[in-house]
């Protein structure tokens, strides 16, 4: 044979070679080892709990079967309805922990599990890039509470009725004594203006329309319609993010919910006033903005360089500006912040410091939290991927790449079982967890029914643990304080004590909504009414210890029984912690999960589906 021919023989077998390593490395496109880069318990545990059930519908295998009717249904029929739930009598947390039961998992189809597995590979390919799809409420992942909802409907007809109560009251007060101004301070009986703008009569609106207060409703939109001037002359600089999430997500919010003219024109204006605050060749905002003139700037001790947070929660309500007004302006400056996320390289893939340059080039800062700074990035990288129905798929990648790296690096299990998601400085974790981290909870559950995984069923399985592990940490730490109440930092010492005083925590509680988030979201993803039980017990506590003549205040040390109060009700007091308090006692045509989606400050917008 030529050595020309013994040449030409070589190359074709090479190219054969390379061919098929090629095809069986890319071997579909499926990565079989996702979980290789995640905690050895996890590897080993994930998927044995009989307690966590397979979360992605076993019969979602044709989308043209099975879909979700009536996807744009309003919930305006149903905002008044009063109903739920069931009655756990035992007091003690650490029982109650024992006996939890997962009544979701009754709901599901009892198949073989070789059949089951299959069925679970053609959802992965009929579902991957889409919310699930279901035939009736019986398989809707998202709504598991129906059965329960009416075996105790007159328990949770009076406790949805003792919420909207504290809620009346507190908006009584605020008119009383602080109307048209921001907040109310309930124990020196005067107010603050921080925007200038009647943010609680704002942030309240959505509040009072599903409590169906409805003299109340028309007062405040009676006055967003005829005294609220956005451009007016204040001299405040007001947060970009803060406007965003509270008053431009609630406008979005009540233009779903009523399709009152009033309220895109609102969120219009508004929206065309915050554009000012992206200065020209930059993807992020100044961190402040006055409306009237237009002038913007950042913190001066932050340099050039913005908080994470702040740029990376104007995603969910720029992009339904956009689907509101027909305008696509604002989700293209939306776009371009997303652009330059995705393209930061931090030291940890998917865990990005709390500060960023204002051109996006570099991070500011060590300190990696899913708290304070850090919070809603990660919340809306979910929730945008929901908002859209899986059309925009690097929100899931971008999600998962996060998720993944949040349960290796930052949740932590603590020397009495206590699951918790830390801080890091510099890589280092602070072994504690802010109040503000129990959102996480619920994100965490909300991704492992929401199929952004494309149907992989153990990392499904593993968003929903951490999700209840992490949501029942933040309730015991309610649960096992003198008042009650949750503090604004817990430190897990190395003996798996939960402190809430000393140098590491912060003993201080502001009415915040992060753990009744939480709890909701939980209860309506699984059925079990342990959930509502915690509820109930936090609020009883608000209700008893934060509640003043002139409103609700919150107060200084959480150890502490005769702590001195901080003199503010905050307006995200009744824009959340009430609204889920009173959410988590109605039935689930309310607000239902799989129709709309909540922003950071619990406005909930409609998911666009396909």
């Amino acid at each position: 044979m030529t050595v020309k021919n013994k040449f030409i023989i070589a190359m074709f077998a090479s190219i054969f070679i390379i061919s098929s390593l090629t095809f069986l490395l890319f071997d579909g496109g499926i990565n079989k080892n996702f979980n290789q880069s995640l905690p050895p318990k996890w590897k080993i545990n994930v998927g044995k709990d009989g307690n966590v059930e397979y979360l992605n519908d076993k019969k979602s295998v044709n989308e043209n079967n099975f879909v979700n009717e009536n996807n744009n249904n309003d919930n305006n029929n149903d905002r008044r309805n009063t109903n739920n739930n069931h009655n756990h009598n035992n007091n003690n947390f650490n029982e109650h922990t024992q006996q939890q039961t997962q009544q979701h998992t009754q709901n599901n189809h009892q198949n073989n599990q070789n059949n089951h597995k299959k069925k679970e590979s053609n959802i992965v390919e009929d579902n991957r890039h889409k919310l699930p799809r279901f035939k009736d409420e019986n398989h809707n992942p998202f709504n598991r509470i129906d059965k329960v909802y009416k075996e105790n409907e007159k328990q949770n007809i009076e406790r949805s009725s003792k919420v909207r109560e504290a809620m009346k009251f507190s908006w009584d007060k605020y008119k009383e004594r602080a109307w048209g101004h921001d907040e109310l301070h309930p124990i020196s009986n005067t107010w603050n203006d921080w925007f200038g703008l009647g943010l609680t009569i704002v942030d309240s609106l959505d509040t009072l329309y599903l409590m169906g207060l409805d003299d109340e409703y028309n007062d405040g939109r009676e006055w967003v319609e005829k005294e609220l001037k956005q451009k007016r002359g204040t001299g405040l600089m007001v947060s970009v993010f803060e406007t965003i999430i509270r008053f431009l997500g609630q406008y979005c919010t009540m233009y779903d919910l009523t399709g009152d003219e009033i309220y895109k024109e609102k969120g219009r204006e508004l929206g065309d006033l915050l554009l000012h605050a992206f200065p020209e060749g930059k993807p992020f905002p100044r961190t402040s903005i006055n409306l009237a003139d237009h002038r913007s700037s950042t913190q001066s001790w932050m340099g050039e360089c913005v908080v994470l947070s702040e740029v990376g929660t104007i995603f969910l309500e720029f992009n339904h500006l956009s689907k509101i007004t027909g305008d696509p302006k604002y989700k293209e400056y939306s776009d371009g912040v997303v652009d330059a996320l995705a393209a930061s390289k931090p030291s940890i893939k998917g865990l990005l410091p709390i500060y960023i340059s204002m051109d996006g080039q570099r991070f500011c800062s060590g300190r990696v939290s899913v708290g304070a700074m850090g919070d809603s990035y990660y919340e809306y990288l979910l929730k945008m991927w929901i908002y859209h129905d899986g059309r925009e798929e690097r929100y899931s990648t971008l999600f998962q790449e996060s998720a993944d790296a949040i349960i290796e690096h930052l949740y932590k299990v603590s020397a009495k079982g206590d699951g918790y998601i830390t801080i890091m400085d510099y890589e280092v974790p602070t072994y504690t967890q802010e109040h503000l981290t129990c959102f996480a909870g619920g994100m965490f559950a909300l991704a492992a029914v929401s199929n952004i995984t494309g149907g992989n069923v153990e990392k499904d399985k593993l968003y929903m643990k951490v999700g209840e592990e992490v949501t029942k940490t933040c309730a015991k730490v309610y649960m096992t304080s003198a008042t009650g109440l949750g503090p604004e930092i817990a430190f897990f010492n190395p003996q798996g004590d939960i402190e809430v005083t000393g140098y590491k925590a912060a003993s201080h509680y502001i009415l915040r909504p992060e753990t009744v988030e939480s709890l909701f979201i939980l209860y309506r993803l699984t059925g079990d009414t342990i959930y509502q039980d915690w509820a109930w017990t936090i609020f009883e506590s608000i209700n008893t210890v934060c509640r003043t003549k002139n409103g609700f205040a919150g107060v200084k040390d959480v150890s502490n029984i005769h702590s001195q109060f901080d003199d503010n009700q905050q307006s995200f007091f009744m824009a959340e912690t009430l609204k889920y308090l009173y959410l988590i006692f109605q039935p689930s045509s309310v607000i239902p999960l799989d129709k709309y989606v909540f922003n950071t400050e619990a406005h909930p917008v409609k998911i666009q589906y396909q």
